[in-house]
């Protein structure tokens, strides 16, 4: 065992931690070398003691949830991985229609050409004078598993992000979207662990929440648990959404990390003079490169907005293609595309072509 497991398991004995652990079976993609060490963590307080331990001391900590959009370098992590599947779930007490609790809105980027993956049929909106209902949930609940918890007591508007692989705490990251709706307009606040190891609970005006995006993604805070404002809606037409939205999600690369890209803007789109903002539109029809493969990872043959691993793909292999499509539309189109994905363990020198976007 190595010297850092050994500290951790002392001062930690309810927890396992395991030295030099391959991370690849904990992400979507099946890729990713070794953790120093990895620990899965299943009671917030666990977490919470973890993290302020480790931050005491300078220990390097990355947060692991569903690992649906992380790409893992090939030499791994170190310090400390943390597993994140706590799953703790309160139902507080109704809230009335005029609530004050505030939740963000934002604007969707449709596409205007219909295929099987376009899902803005399924969209409906709760009636407002509906029972609205507050919930604190554990950061790492998978959303599947949640909102089958949440149907099964008639509390619906999650239904839109069945067969999503993410936790929730991943889905607040990234301002996961399902058709129009995205899980901003739940959420009511955030309790987090900052950098100084200090626990505060953020509204939803401070999480900074915009297309595919939070402050989190910079702010180094980890998320504890949120508070959520739900319905206790209709939900048999619920089940029938979130039954549908998972059918048409299963035609989806499923060993991938979803979409690799944001949609390009609406602007963006104008001047391109493209029929759609989608950038799998862009990728197959524009570009030409559906089916493109560098070693094991392959930009998918069903969908072009996924690279899949089809045969033991490196990560350095996903991040050339990924690199290759960048390139591609920056050079025919003049568009900077803009990764979903969070790349951990990657030296600067290797997101260079990543990161010349912003440049």
């Amino acid at each position: 065992m190595s010297s850092l497991a050994e500290q951790l398991q002392s001062e930690f004995p309810q927890l396992e931690f395991l030295p030099e652990a391959v991370l690849a079976p904990f992400t979507a993609i099946k890729i990713g070398g070794p953790a120093e060490v990895l620990v899965t963590v299943e009671q917030s307080e666990d977490l919470l003691s973890l993290l302020q331990y480790c931050r005491a001391r300078s220990i390097a900590v990355t947060m692991l949830g569903w690992g649906a959009n992380t790409l893992i370098a090939d030499r791994g992590l170190r310090g400390l991985v943390i597993r994140n599947v706590t799953k703790s779930l309160t139902i507080h007490p109704a809230a009335g229609a005029d609530s004050n609790s505030t939740t963000t809105k934002i604007q969707a980027r449709h596409t205007t050409v219909t295929t099987a993956q376009d899902f803005s049929a399924l969209d409906y909106e709760e009636s407002p004078d509906t029972e609205r209902v507050n919930l604190t949930v554990a950061s790492g609940w998978p959303l599947p598993s949640l909102i089958a918890t949440l149907l099964a007591q008639g509390i619906t508007g999650l239904q839109w992000y069945a067969r999503i692989p993410a936790t929730l705490g991943g889905a607040i990251v990234n301002n996961i979207h399902g058709g129009t709706h995205f899980i901003s307009e739940v959420v009511t606040s955030v309790r987090v662990l900052t950098p100084d190891s200090e626990i505060v609970t953020l509204s939803a005006s401070d999480c900074a929440f915009g297309y595919d995006y939070s402050r989190f993604h910079t702010s180094k805070e980890v998320i504890i648990d949120a508070q959520l404002q739900l319905w206790r809606g209709d939900a048999t037409r619920a089940q029938a959404t979130v039954a549908e939205w998972a059918k048409r999600k299963s035609a989806q690369p499923q060993k991938s990390l979803g979409c690799v890209f944001q949609n390009i803007s609406s602007d963006e789109q104008r001047r391109a003079g493209l029929p759609t903002p989608s950038v799998g539109y862009i990728i197959d029809q524009v570009l030409g490169l559906k089916g493109t493969r560098v070693g094991g990872a392959q930009i998918s043959t069903q969908h072009a907005a996924f690279i899949e691993n089809v045969d033991n793909a490196s990560a350095a292999e996903y991040l050339e293609l990924t690199a290759m499509i960048m390139t591609a539309t920056r050079e025919k189109l003049g568009i900077m595309l803009k990764p979903e994905i969070f790349f951990m363990g990657f030296t600067e020198s290797e997101l260079a072509p990543i990161h010349s976007r912003e440049s």
